[in-house]
């Protein structure tokens, strides 16, 4: 009724973006099952272990727009040398600059797309696992971002 449509056990397989800003995506299993067109995405794709960031030998990739993701300048400055230290890993601050409507920026704060919104563990600047707060990181930029999706509509 509100337009919602949820594809659960399925991942973003291919991403167009439109003239005009809206979204394709095709979405599936192995292969490509629904197509869906929208005019506004909230990006929730997790980090590592949910597919929405992957690692190479270089870099971190945001891996359903290859959005830039903001990361230690090397791999070496990843991981501190000590396992439990204090600060905890770069690593796991890593993710997605975000303006205050939850749009991915670039590195000089410029907005990607402007009906693109991310939310949840995917950001930057955040240690959830260290901080033990995931659920609340969770629902508390869920709102926010469709809070500032649906203003922008």
């Amino acid at each position: 009724r509100l337009g919602v449509s949820a594809f659960y056990q399925h991942r973003v397989l291919e991403t167009h973006v439109l003239p005009g800003g809206e979204f394709t995506f095709l979405v599936g299993g192995q292969v490509p099952e629904f197509r869906v067109r929208t005019r506004a995405a909230i990006l929730a794709s997790g980090r590592f272990f949910g597919k929405g960031l992957r690692a190479d030998r270089m870099r971190i990739h945001e891996t359903i727009f290859d959005l830039p993701v903001d990361q230690p300048a090397e791999r070496s400055l990843w991981h501190h040398k000590d396992l439990f230290a204090r600060q905890g890993h770069a690593i796991n601050r890593a993710g997605l600059a975000v303006d205050s409507g939850f749009r991915p920026v670039d590195a000089k704060g410029n907005v990607i797309y402007e009906h693109l919104h991310a939310a949840g563990s995917i950001l930057a600047h955040q240690d959830w696992m260290r901080q033990k707060c995931g659920s609340g990181l969770a629902i508390a930029t869920a709102f926010g971002a469709v809070d500032a999706l649906a203003a922008s509509l």
